[in-house]
């Protein structure tokens, strides 16, 4: 490998490190007033009438919790994604308008994760939300991990990952 190309490469390197550095503490900086336990959200009911109880979902395995709105423009390129990961996963729409409103939504988009549509920002003030999306992992009947902005598919699953190796 040649001196130019060696020295780009570490460079980039040295790039890419900064960017999770800065990435990682941002994130903690912004879960810092985060809630631990899942009690705080209460009772939750998905668009189609499901009863969810959050806790004893992620008692068997992690739970990512993807917090989004129809408005957000970020949102439009991490749900496709979010889409893919599977269950266990519950999403919360935030100041979305009302269910038929985000059922269309979700409908015209062809995103199939459940939804607990939190039309007046009650569980996300509860939560302590500040930025959409936020993506989030339960484990064991408490939050554990929490990130704001663009994530990648990966990211998504290291995050899941994380939580079942540290439990």
């Amino acid at each position: 490998m040649s001196r130019p190309w060696r020295k780009r490469l570490l460079s980039t390197f040295g790039y890419l490190l900064l960017l999770i550095v800065v990435v990682s503490a941002v994130d903690l900086w912004r879960s810092r007033d985060m809630p631990t336990e899942l009690a705080v959200l209460g009772p939750l009911v998905t668009l189609e009438g499901e009863e969810l109880d959050l806790a004893a979902l992620s008692q068997e395995e992690p739970v990512l919790i993807y917090l989004w709105a129809s408005w957000c423009g970020v949102c439009r390129f991490v749900s496709p994604m979010v889409n893919l990961v599977g269950e266990p996963l519950i999403s919360i729409a935030i100041a979305s308008g009302p269910d038929a409103r985000v059922a269309g939504y979700m409908a015209h988009h062809g995103y199939d994760f459940a939804v607990v549509n939190d039309e007046h920002n009650v569980l996300a003030r509860r939560l302590g939300i500040q930025a959409t999306p936020t993506l989030m992992v339960a484990s064991r009947g408490e939050l554990k991990y929490a990130t704001t902005g663009f994530t990648t598919l990966p990211g998504m699953y290291l995050r899941l990952w994380l939580a079942k190796i540290r439990d």
